[in-house]
């Protein structure tokens, strides 16, 4: 009996001999197999060329947005000379209007009776002088009587040439070329001397005005180039400072400044419009993409970033304002020495991998 419990003994133990020795013999086989999977999966991997810049903070410049307006540098208020009726009234208010054109009659009778009797009694001054003036040089008549003939000639002449030109204040004109930005009467309105008709405004010279605060006086007057927009035509220009006014506002401790506007014949810029005017106050340093390399994902704005291993990844960024037109400022989300991935973001997604091509 026991003998038998040898014997069986045996066999298990020869049995698991058997498999230990089968399962050292196998090992080599399963690993490679796994080696060979592993760089089949490897060499299956796609990997994309993609234009790319390593994120570092940049010196940019600082601007300060102030708001404003358009105003006019050259502006007329016409007011009434003399008392009568509207007669001729064609034009409405924000009409363009070129320099000489009639903008409003006024029938006056009165100042018609004037001119025609200062006429009349300048004719008949004229005739006694010139007929009294023969007389003196024949020593007809004494030179009292010659020198108030020539007396009376020239108050009637002073006369005619007052009526005339209270004749002429019925007809008035546009004194330049611009919009007609308020007007007081219409067509049969009785008007008065001294009552102020309408105002004008030149609309090829304008300018932009805006306050700001007393802090940057001393950085304005060094920086002169500005940045404009003029929000009513969704327009950006450029302006220029002409003037820091030297004095400071005590109540808001702002200054008043001027920019002139450059090329405002092609803008369709109008006296009145509002604008926001950006101007230089210093510099400062910040993180800066393309714009080329910012996308939204489900509503968040983010870049693809890729590790040292070129596997891209999806990152979120808190958007800043543009900068140059062509790109970004970036608020937070990013750290310097980041991969960001500027081309091919519509062929992309998390997971790809990419070999980068470093951008200057």
């Amino acid at each position: 009996m026991a003998g038998l419990n040898i014997k069986s003994y045996k066999i298990r133990f020869n049995l698991k001999f058997l498999f230990a020795l089968f399962l050292l013999l196998m090992l080599p086989i399963i690993f490679s197999g796994c080696a060979k999977k592993q760089i089949h999966i490897k060499q299956s991997k796609h990997i994309f060329k993609a234009s790319a810049i390593k994120m570092r903070y940049k010196t940019i410049n600082k601007y300060l947005s102030s708001p404003g307006n358009v105003y006019s540098l050259n502006s007329s208020i016409i007011s009434a000379h003399i008392m009568g009726y509207v007669s001729y009234d064609p034009l409405h208010s924000g009409e363009f209007v070129h320099k000489g054109e009639l903008l409003l009659k006024i029938s006056a009778p009165a100042i018609g009776s004037k001119y025609f009797a200062a006429k009349a009694n300048y004719l008949n001054a004229k005739t006694t002088f010139e007929r009294l003036k023969r007389l003196y040089k024949e020593n007809s008549i004494s030179k009292q009587a010659f020198d108030n003939a020539h007396m009376s000639y020239r108050v009637a002449k002073a006369n005619l040439n007052e009526a005339l030109s209270y004749l002429k204040y019925k007809n008035i004109y546009s004194p330049l070329t611009g919009a007609i930005t308020q007007k007081n009467v219409s067509d049969g309105n009785l008007v008065s001397p001294g009552q102020i008709l309408l105002t004008i405004q030149s609309v090829n010279s304008i300018i932009f005005k805006t306050n700001v605060n007393v802090n940057y006086y001393k950085t304005l007057l060094k920086n002169r180039d500005v940045n404009l927009k003029i929000n009513s035509i969704n327009k950006k220009i450029k302006g220029k400072i002409i003037t820091v006014v030297k004095s400071a506002n005590p109540y808001s401790h702002t200054v008043l400044v001027r920019i002139k506007i450059l090329n405002t014949s092609s803008e369709n810029i109008l006296p009145g419009m509002y604008g926001v005017a950006y101007l230089k106050i210093g510099q400062t340093k910040a993180m800066i993409i393309p714009s080329s390399a910012m996308f939204r994902k489900l509503g968040i704005y983010g870049v693809y970033i890729a590790n040292k291993q070129g596997k891209v990844m999806f990152q979120p960024v808190k958007k800043g304002p543009v900068y140059n037109k062509k790109y970004i400022i970036i608020l937070n989300g990013l750290q310097p020495g980041l991969t960001v991935i500027t081309s091919g973001i519509n062929k992309l997604k998390s997971g790809d991998y990419v070999s980068p091509v470093y951008q200057k």
